[in-house]
């Protein structure tokens, strides 16, 4: 019984020696391949910041705009108008409308100083309101494997007062590029409130992109493509779309998407401007940014009309019945029919100061800017000359992208062109009689500036959805008739009403101004143009 005993205990005692040998044998041959696999795991990681290239930096300077011109062309220069008791706002606004005011034709003066990673470098001094698109690229060589860069950026103004020349530092902003990421926080950052790579100072707007030298040339950095997007750092991904989702790889990388999730681009719209992500990847040369709002106009212009007030036309006579030469009136006044750079500005102002970007493209972006044959207006042929521009000028790639605005002789409407039924061309007029009583008598320089920025900020409304639906506010002219509430539209205070408009009221409404105003920039829908709609606007008017 005992050896039994004996037996089993020596039995037990050996299979417990068996399984200890076992475990510790698994615990070891196995541990030791799991940390091997992790140690060759680690290793994968590759840490080099530039093993292609040389190391650098680089900053492109895109555009740069100078704010205030809104406060600027309003300023007539005198302030004994204003003391005078004039209480009709009609003869106020004919006698202002005379005015010449003061340092409108002064361009601001200015230049940018650039550091990067300790190196400055001065611009050339520009005189302008706006650069358009400049696209400058500054480059400094960094040391190999430096983990991130700093760059300062400034803008000095040149103003002069008496005799002497002052330079003042009008903005400024930091970044802290990651060599790593290609990405920069700092004074500006990624998804901020104003748009990546767009810094809205208080005295000057800057768009700009970040970026290192690269040996594929696709902004993706080498140590990305290697770690985080398993791209290939020697192909360059701006031009392959992994996901076929119709957005490249470098641009889904750089607005934060995943290249290879498909997502569907030609419907997201995430800011709401009517421009889907793949317009958007479209127009990213023109600094399109799929979650700030952009409004883009094509403009062009008719030649400038003849001066001819009357001509000599045969007709039979009232009394007599007979053939004879007569004068006739004509409306060739001999107008210029310009989208001035002035209007253009303070149409980019109005919107900016409600975080929405403006493009206007009078040749600056290689669309703009064509003269269109003269043909006087009440005169039915001019439509049907913009018609045919529409058609055969305006790309066919910018159509549902851009605005197609033409300054003309007559006009002033917002209507479609073609079957598709888009709201997307505008033509304002430009005549000596219709700046004398549409827009109570803008007949100086200045003035006949801030007439073409209302008209077009107004038709601009229309393309936004502001129709008669939205409010009977809109166009309607029956202000003269009394006051609320015999014509509660007094209290919409917008460009969208004719008798703010007649005043050359340059703004829309916020909706503060009485119970029957509306709130137009809560409710711009700036994406109204690429929709069909069944309204029709002021055609002809």
């Amino acid at each position: 019984m005992n050896e039994r005993k004996n037996v089993s205990t020596i039995l037990l005692t050996i299979l417990v020696i068996i399984i200890l040998f076992g475990a510790s044998y698994y615990v070891f041959f196995y541990g030791k391949n799991e940390s091997k696999e992790k140690v060759e795991e680690e290793k994968k990681i590759d840490d080099r910041i530039s093993p292609l290239e040389t190391q650098s930096v680089a900053m492109e300077i895109h555009r740069i705009r100078k704010k205030g011109i809104i406060d600027v062309m309003m300023n007539s220069g005198s302030k004994i108008l204003d003391k005078l008791p004039i209480r009709k706002i009609d003869v106020y606004n004919a006698l202002d409308g005379i005015r010449p005011g003061i340092g409108w034709r002064k361009l601001p003066t200015f230049r940018y100083a650039l550091t990067l990673d300790g190196l400055e470098w001065k611009s050339k001094e520009y005189k302008t309101w706006d650069t358009d698109y400049i696209d400058i690229d500054l480059f400094k060589n960094m040391e190999e494997e430096q983990t991130t860069a700093k760059i300062d950026f400034k803008i000095i103004q040149k103003d002069k007062k008496l005799l002497k020349t002052y330079e003042n530092i009008m903005e400024s902003f930091s970044l802290d590029y990651d060599f790593k990421t290609g990405r920069w926080s700092g004074d500006d950052y990624f998804n901020d409130s104003d748009g990546y790579g767009h810094y809205n100072g208080s005295n000057y707007e800057i768009w700009f992109t970040a970026r290192q030298a690269d040996y594929d040339g696709d902004g993706i950095p080498y140590w990305t493509e290697v770690n985080v997007l398993g791209t290939n750092s020697m192909v360059d991904d701006s031009t392959l779309d992994s996901d076929d989702d119709g957005c490249s790889n470098a641009w889904e990388w750089f607005w934060g998407y995943d290249p290879f999730k498909w997502d569907n681009h030609s419907y997201l719209d995430p800011d709401d401007d009517g421009l889907q992500n793949t317009e958007e990847y479209f127009m990213d040369k023109w600094t399109a940014n799929p979650f700030t709002p952009d409004i883009y106009i094509e403009a062009d212009y008719m030649e400038k009309a003849p001066f001819r007030p009357y001509k000599i036309e045969m007709g039979r006579g009232r009394i007599l019945p007979i053939t004879r030469p007569r004068l006739v009136k004509t409306n060739d006044d001999g107008s210029k029919h310009i989208f001035y750079e002035e209007s253009q500005q303070m149409i980019i102002e109005r919107f900016s100061e409600h975080g929405i970007t403006v493009h206007i493209d009078d040749g600056c972006m290689g669309g703009g800017g064509d003269e269109i044959p003269y043909v006087p207006s009440g005169n039915y042929g001019q439509y049907g000359i913009f018609s045919e521009y529409y058609k055969h000028k305006f790309a066919d790639n910018r159509k549902g992208v851009f605005r197609y605005v033409v300054t003309a002789h007559g006009g002033g409407w917002c209507h479609p062109q073609d079957f598709r039924n888009y709201y997307d061309v505008i033509v304002v007029p430009c005549n000596f009689k219709f700046n004398v009583n549409q827009l109570s008598v803008a007949i100086s320089p200045r003035v006949q500036r801030i007439g073409r920025a209302v008209e077009i900020i107004h038709e601009l409304g229309h393309s936004c959805g502001f129709t008669g639906d939205y409010s009977d506010g809109v166009d309607n002219s029956s202000a003269k008739a009394g006051n609320p509430p015999d014509y509660p539209w007094l209290d919409y205070k917008s460009v969208m009403n004719y008798d703010y408009f007649g005043q050359r009221f340059f703004d829309y409404s916020d909706g503060t101004n009485g119970e029957y105003d509306k709130d137009d920039w809560s409710n711009l829908d700036i994406g109204f143009f690429q929709r069909p709609s069944p309204y029709m606007e002021g055609f002809g008017h």
